[in-house]
């Protein structure tokens, strides 16, 4: 393995796989879309829009509210969208 090969597999954070359903607000659009949550990491995670007029842009800053059904709980998140499907 060259350094470079290694220098780009330990950037990469091991994805867990969720199937949470969540709600994104995006900030400064008024919206509110309907999602899954696929999997989740330290760097970031992957959400699938289930039920929206409307998606997300690069660039669009959000507020994910993630229902946790087996600990019984409610996380929120605030983040940037960073990469979508067809972009």
């Amino acid at each position: 393995m060259s350094m470079n090969e290694k220098m780009n597999s330990e950037l990469v954070a091991k994805r867990f796989l969720t199937r949470e359903t969540a709600r994104m607000e995006i900030y400064g659009r008024n919206e509110i879309l309907l999602c899954r949550m696929n999997n989740l990491s330290a760097s970031g995670a992957f959400f699938e829009v289930t039920h929206a007029k409307a998606t997300p842009k690069m660039g669009d800053l959000v507020q994910v509210t993630v229902n946790l059904k087996q600990l019984g709980k409610t996380h929120v998140l605030n983040g940037e969208v960073v990469w979508c499907k067809g972009d």
